[in-house]
């Protein structure tokens, strides 16, 4: 009966020792994840950000180019081409803001 019990015993501490350390590769691979998941969103936001200021340059160059335009025509006549390039420059700054709130 005794040598049951150490047996028993012997099992016991095997499952622990066993149970233990693939507790602790799962608290590994859990962190190795979580790295991988900053390092994937910290790259979007770098991605986002570049976007972002590409899309604000573009809009200041559009809404210069606009400005010209205007300058260029005449008090009592907008070209549709002014029209155009009104509606360009909404439809970049709503991606903008769009973007910006992401």
């Amino acid at each position: 009966m005794l040598k049951y019990v150490r047996v028993a015993a012997v099992a016991a501490v095997v499952l622990i020792a066993s149970l233990e350390s693939s507790a602790r590769a799962q608290s590994i691979q859990s962190v190795a994840l979580q790295k991988m998941a900053n390092s994937q969103a910290q790259l979007m936001a770098a991605d986002r950000q570049k976007k972002m200021l590409a899309d604000a340059d573009a809009l200041v160059a559009k809404a210069q180019q606009l400005k010209i335009a205007v300058d260029q025509t005449r008090k009592d006549q907008l070209s549709v081409e002014v029209i155009r390039q009104a509606d360009e420059i909404e439809k970049l700054a709503k991606a903008v803001k769009d973007r910006m709130r992401q």
